[in-house]
């Protein structure tokens, strides 16, 4: 067992390692964060001292259920920054988290894939092999997932790893469990509607488990029996006991803040009019058809069905595929429910980067299946695809994500500087946001300032009109910081016509309101 975790966890560091040297980590450059990243630096600060209970901002007004995530960020952050100098900035060090991560979670998605193999000669190759196949299908799909700091990038692989874990269970294999049970833990950690979809995805496997363990005459492998529990007892509870953990900041939170997140949860769904059953299966269908990736898909499954052999389709080679397909159809269920119910806006296909898993683990099977078909999986097999995918993975990887204008923002500092100088007697500036034009340009540049200032130790500034949950509470002004001495701003991304006296604060106006009380 102490071999196998130690071949595990190695594995997990030369992956991460690798995306490390090959991907944009920009372990050198001086990064001043702004936008999302900067509003996630902000729970951050509050992860690395053990103070953080909720998860990162929704665009709909509330924190989505848990800190999982933030404090893996958190913890690069302490480790690469802090403690060790080795990357210049402290949003370098959450990077060179996420890389990590990645690497933890492709390791653990080969590892359980090994599993399920068949316990015959060339099973790890095969694995290994298929693992490989998945990490190049998503270095062409979705290569920001890799080392992405934006939280829908960083669903991908921890989805990805929930999915083969459903798929072990409906094998009927316990050896899955834990990781079914982290990779549950940081998507309900990560997003609200990971609450339903992941519910809907066991529920599915459990049906499906229970009919193929009728259709087979197993009594063994049927979850939902009296010998399965018996026989795994302790990894069953040890799985439990982590989704519990998991869970604890969003029962403390729920206690503190009677109804709760969940009550919030419930109120957006409500609020909003649900889709049609027609264009949510549209949405989904987007994720399969991207440019040239339907097109691969379509070859694929062509090419399996030019070079089938079913005279090699025995039930230990079919078993995995069978249980790993009935797990994306289980996902494509989950989404197209989360489609109609949980999205208010079916043009914001970002909310589903995630899905991708799916059309790429399909897109696995199939060329797995073509290469069983026309060859047998080797160690020798194995390490050339494995080459092969690693050098198209760099190349993927070293390209700039595209969303690295807000990975830094030079000017974060000097205005840092400016708005300290438009403090009065010891209190802060408060300001009044202007939303009524070019918002999107406001606070990503403000909340860059307010994550940079509270790295400082004093954020120089509090929101009085049009706060946003994207600054954080403490942000907001407390009735003291009101009656206290202060001047006040109102903030504007453009000039305000009939105003004057405006403050330049990279690029932001500031227009006095009123005097120092």
């Amino acid at each position: 067992m102490l071999k196998g975790l130690a071949a595990f966890l190695l594995s997990a560091l030369c992956v991460g390692l690798f995306i490390i040297v090959f991907g944009q980590t920009f372990p050198s450059a001086q990064l001043h964060e702004v936008g999302d990243f900067a509003a996630n630096s902000l729970l951050i600060a509050d992860a690395k001292h053990l103070k953080l209970l909720v998860g990162h901002y929704s665009r709909v007004g509330f924190n989505h259920p848990g800190p999982a995530f933030l404090y893996a960020l958190a913890a690069g952050e302490i480790v690469f920054f802090d403690l060790t100098h080795s990357v210049a900035s402290p949003f370098s060090g959450q990077i060179h988290a996420v890389a990590l991560l990645s690497g933890f979670w492709i390791a653990a998605i080969g590892t359980l894939l090994i599993r399920m193999q068949p316990a015959t000669r060339g099973a790890t190759a095969a694995a290994v092999l298929t693992t490989a196949l998945f990490v190049g299908v998503t270095a062409y799909i979705n290569y920001q997932a890799f080392a992405g700091p934006w939280f829908p990038h960083l669903y991908y692989f921890a989805f990805a790893a929930f999915t083969v874990s459903v798929g072990a269970l409906i094998m009927g294999r316990a050896d899955g469990l834990v990781l079914l049970a982290v990779s549950l833990g940081f998507l309900l950690n990560g997003h609200a509607s990971f609450l339903g979809m992941t519910g809907i995805m066991l529920a599915c496997a459990l049906i499906a488990n229970t009919w193929l363990s009728f259709r087979s005459g197993s009594n063994g492998t049927r979850v939902l029996s009296r010998h399965y529990l018996a026989s795994n007892f302790r990894t069953i509870a040890v799985a439990l006991a982590i989704v519990v953990i998991f869970l604890i900041p969003l029962a403390i939170q729920t206690i503190l803040h009677f109804p709760g997140p969940l009550a919030e949860y419930a109120a957006f769904g409500r609020a909003h009019k649900a889709n049609r059953l027609v264009d949510a299966a549209r949405f989904a269908g987007l994720f399969w058809s991207n440019g040239l990736f339907g097109i691969l898909l379509g070859a694929a499954a062509c090419a399996v069905l030019v070079t089938n052999d079913p005279a090699r389709d025995n039930e230990s080679r079919v078993a995995p595929e069978r249980a790993l397909s009935l797990a994306l159809a289980s996902a494509t269920a989950a989404f197209v429910f989360y489609a109609v119910f949980g999205v208010d806006d079916l043009s914001l296909t970002y909310v589903g980067i995630f899905y991708y898993v799916v059309p790429a683990l399909a897109l696995t099977l199939l060329a797995k299946r073509f290469l069983d078909n026309v060859t047998v999986a080797t160690a020798p097999i194995a390490v050339i695809v494995c080459v092969a995918v690693a050098t198209f993975t760099a190349i993927r990887i070293h390209q700039p994500p595209e969303n690295v204008s807000q990975y830094n923002d030079p000017r974060i500092p000097a205005a840092y500087t400016a708005i300290r100088t438009l403090e009065a007697g010891g209190g802060v500036a408060v300001l009044d946001l202007d939303g009524s034009a070019d918002w999107e340009r406001l606070w990503p540049i403000l909340v860059g300032i307010e994550a940079y200032g509270k790295r400082q130790g004093s954020v120089p500034f509090c929101i009085a009109q049009n706060w946003q949950l994207v600054f954080t509470r403490s942000a907001r002004c407390t009735p003291d910081e009101m009656r206290g001495p202060h001047r006040r701003f109102l903030v504007s991304a453009v000039p305000k016509e009939g105003l004057t006296g405006a403050v330049n604060v990279s690029g932001l106006f500031f227009y006095p309101r009123e005097s120092a009380e």
